[in-house]
């Protein structure tokens, strides 16, 4: 027949208890204080204890304590109660204690489950944590003393154990430091557990993808030991993760953990621990020893003590890691069109910044980039080898957009579009923008042609347009497929623009709007007034180069447009002669010259100055 200690001040309360727990054939004994049945616990020990927190003289919390932490009945089933559910929840967290009940008239039934259950798993002798000498010689020490001196004794080897657990808390709470470092982490916490209880082998493995595996000790004993141990640890951590697909595991071995070495060949006791958060499994800690009861009540229940802060720490690593390995491979993706500074940027940016359905009104610098007569190349080359030049081509220009701060939107056959101001925007845009240009045109020469053939009288070049304006910009597409890129008349403008490169002769043309960022340290001609097609609003044109024109050119040709544009044709006409004079070959001059011979004799009706384009 088990016997149950109750130790409860209400006289009423341990008769209804001691009632109930009769009619299932249990002994019961009752006290009134904690000290009365402290001692009845020296003497003899019940199978099961059942304790109030409000006990007098030594109450439940004491009592429990001084029980699991230092004394030799560590093992004895241990219910502490309460009357006052105010508080029931603080004492609900309770760790020392095997369960705490809150007890009400309506539900003495759910105490006495509590004592079936417990009862029905048994317990464990604390002898069975020693050896048999070291068993005996804490019986004869325990009977050896009087009940002052066996408390006394209880009493400081709690404390002692009490400030064992601080400095495990200590310890742990340190580690915290380390959490964005997962390896050093894992290693901080095998020597701490070796600081605990001396294992010859340890190993953590994490629920992660793979399952990150760390292990330390077994380099001290042959394969075939080293092997079993892994093989067990396997084996639980498998039964806990239930995984329904194959386990992959990624492998780390920690040496110069042990401070010496093993004193058996092989191992005697072996303990695993499950590390859950409130929601999530972590992982599973193992530990091994050559000695055969290393997991005395001490060694065991510190661990289990420090188990919950450990799954909460290293369930933070495990996040951290996953993250640093996202951010390295969105890095890896994005900095073939993105410059590193910008990915920063964007990864340490707030929410107002962040892509994922953040659509948005910007304003931004878009740059077409396209290379002239590519139709006509492609046409004489095999396919294979275009590919292989635009690979090369396009693999100079982007590295100079992200020298620039530019992100390449994308790549439209042989054209490619590229942002300033998204995601990450510089009070700079435009200017980085035309010097990027500038340099992009400057670097064709670089660019390796040998696997190309090219028509006759033709050669690598291409035409730049940039213009500036609101657009919208975000992730658009379907609901299966989405591109972070930017929508609005000023991407239309900015393709319009590149097209005016062969119409005027320019290598970059830019718009009024990008013009009036640049200031006046960029090389700048006014071009033309034009209305593209598909627009009716006129657009002052610019072309960009890197060196300066003639200053004798650029006067004359500034004086003929001012005359063009009043639609003074006839006025314009010298001027413009006196450009093409100074530089036969500027096709912007020469066009000019035409229009006004044109029209000082055929004047167009309405003149605003700006002339309507039929064609992109």
């Amino acid at each position: 027949m088990s016997k149950v200690l109750v130790a409860v001040p209400s006289k009423i309360l341990s008769k209804v208890i001691c009632m109930e727990l009769k009619k299932l054939g249990y002994e019961t004994e009752v006290f009134s204080d904690g000290y009365s049945a402290f001692k009845q616990i020296v003497h003899e020990s019940p199978d099961l204890i059942i304790a109030d927190k409000e006990l007098p003289e030594i109450n439940g919390i004491e009592l429990c304590h001084i029980l699991k932490t230092g004394s030799p009945k560590s093992a004895l089933p241990f219910v502490l109660v309460s009357v006052d559910d105010s508080v029931f929840d603080f004492w609900n967290t309770a760790r020392e204690a095997n369960r705490v009940v809150l007890v009400k008239n309506d539900n003495i039934e759910v105490l006495v489950d509590t004592v079936k259950e417990l009862l029905g798993n048994g317990y464990v002798e604390v002898q069975d944590f020693f050896t048999k000498d070291d068993a005996e010689q804490k019986e004869t020490e325990t009977s050896d003393k009087s009940e002052e001196e066996t408390l006394a004794s209880w009493v400081v080897t709690a404390m002692a154990n009490s400030d064992f657990f601080f400095n495990m808390t200590q310890n742990v709470i340190q580690l915290y430091s380390a959490v964005k470092e997962i390896d050093f982490l894992v290693e901080q916490i095998f020597r701490m557990l070796y600081s605990a209880c001396a294992f010859d082998a340890a190993a953590l493995i994490l629920d992660s993808h793979p399952a990150k595996v760390y292990i330390t000790g077994t380099e001290f004993f042959d394969v075939s030991i080293g092997d079993e141990f892994w093989n067990i640890c396997k084996v639980e951590y498998e039964q806990q993760a239930k995984k329904n697909h194959t386990i992959t595991y990624e492998e780390k071995y920690f040496e110069n953990i042990l401070l010496t070495h093993p004193s058996r060949e092989k191992f005697e006791s072996y303990r695993s621990f499950t590390l859950k958060s409130e929601k999530d499994f972590i992982g599973t800690l193992h530990i091994a020893s050559t000695q055969k009861k290393l997991f005395n009540y001490k060694i065991q229940s510190s661990i289990d003590f420090i188990t919950p802060a450990l799954s909460n720490i290293l369930q933070e690593a495990i996040r951290c890691f996953e993250l640093t390995q996202q951010e390295s491979k969105l890095r890896a993706a994005f900095s073939k069109f993105v410059p590193a500074e910008v990915i920063s940027d964007f990864l340490s940016s707030g929410e107002n910044q962040e892509l994922a359905n953040q659509n948005e009104k910007r304003n931004v610098v878009v740059l077409l980039c396209d290379i002239r007569s590519f139709t006509s190349i492609s046409e004489i080359n095999k396919p294979e080898n275009v590919v292989n030049f635009l690979n090369t081509y396009f693999t100079y220009m982007v590295n100079i957009v992200k020298k620039y701060g530019g992100t390449v939107d994308k790549f439209i056959g042989d054209a490619i579009m590229v942002l300033f101001g998204a995601p990450i925007s510089y009070n700079d845009n435009a200017r980085r923008a035309v010097q990027a240009a500038i340099e992009m045109y400057s670097q064709l020469d670089a660019i390796p042609v040998n696997q190309l053939k090219f028509p006759e009288g033709v050669k690598l070049d291409i035409g730049i347009g940039i213009h500036s304006g609101d657009v919208i910009v975000g992730q658009i597409g379907s609901a299966d497929k989405t591109n972070y890129t930017v929508i609005g008349d000023t991407v239309n403008l900015a393709s319009r623009l590149e097209g005016l490169t062969k119409l005027y002769g320019a290598k970059i043309v830019i718009s009024q709007a990008v013009r009036d960022e640049l200031g006046d340290s960029m090389n700048v001609l006014l071009l033309d007034s034009v209305k593209v097609k598909g627009k009716k609003e006129a657009v002052f044109v610019y072309r960009v180069d890197e060196k300066p024109l003639p200053e004798d050119f650029t006067d004359a040709y500034e004086k003929g447009f001012k005359s063009y544009n009043e639609g003074a044709f006839t006025l314009a006409i010298p001027y413009f002669e006196a450009a093409v004079n100074i530089l036969p070959d500027n096709k912007a001059a020469r066009l000019m010259l035409e229009r006004c011979e044109e029209f000082s004799v055929n004047k167009p009706d309405n003149w605003d100055g700006a002339i309507a384009l039929t064609s992109k």
